[in-house]
């Protein structure tokens, strides 16, 4: 008699933005890591200053976490306020579970560079609305950078506004690393079609992805697919409330 074999172990995601009655520094307050997760990242909206760079400054912040198990992250989603004693300041908040199906890339989430391995991607995609999240990371910050900062920064800013012009974008928003470590982008789509399209054919992000192969912006990044599974709270709303019907729980 033959024994089934385990699945293969994977990580679970929660995405989390949260917006607080006023502007938050970073530079000027910190929040406790979430100690539960295998990763934490908890970091204020892409806000560009006078002078082109990040203020780290925003009444917006999202948080990522990585959990080793669905336990943890259904934890997570179910009593957030329990383990972000933040979430009592704020006056909206969204709470999504996410598998990820995907993983490439580079990123410093932990502390060392990691090179496809910050997230274990499951095996088998189950279907569903897609988020999809990606970073990008610099290898100096020195005053020689300043002028590729400045137009990483722009273009950012760029991409996410011309997303956001796009029917099948459901959202989509930018957090800022603050603490030398890098941050996430976070978009909802209505399709992999949709995101492909926007993501590779001519336009806005494309162009901006030559730049890079250029070396005119970042030095490296990763790019991270995941099925939502269920989300609640306020996003201008609720995000996917018309997606939520049938998706895999």
């Amino acid at each position: 008699m033959t024994s089934t074999p385990e699945a293969m172990p994977h990580d679970w995601i929660t995405l989390h933005r949260l917006r607080f009655p006023s502007a938050v520094s970073a530079r000027e307050r910190s929040f406790d890591p979430v100690a539960e997760a295998a990763c934490w990242r908890f970091c204020p909206q892409h806000t560009p200053g006078e002078d082109g760079l990040a203020t780290l400054t925003s009444d917006t912040w999202g948080g990522l976490g990585i959990w080793s198990s669905r336990d943890e992250a259904e934890a997570m989603l179910a009593d957030p306020g329990a383990i972000m004693p933040c979430l009592s300041e704020a006056v909206t908040s969204w709470h999504c579970l996410a598998m990820p199906i995907s993983h490439r890339g580079k990123v410093n989430w932990r502390g060392p560079v990691e090179d496809g391995s910050a997230i274990r991607a499951a095996p088998d995609d189950p279907g569903g609305p897609l988020a999809v999240v990606t970073s990008a990371g610099f290898l100096s910050r020195d005053a020689s950078m300043l002028p590729r900062l400045r137009r990483f920064v722009a273009g950012v800013s760029e991409v996410m506004a011309w997303y956001g012009t796009m029917s099948d974008n459901i959202r989509n928003d930018v957090f800022n690393g603050p603490d030398g470590r890098e941050g996430f982008t976070l978009s909802l789509w209505r399709s992999d079609d949709a995101m492909r399209a926007a993501a590779y054919q001519p336009g806005r992000h494309r162009a901006r992805m030559e730049d890079s192969r250029d070396g005119l912006l970042m030095d490296y990044s990763s790019f991270t697919r995941l099925r939502v599974i269920r989300s609640h709270g306020d996003w201008e709303g609720d995000p996917l409330a018309e997606l939520h019907e049938g998706v895999p729980a």
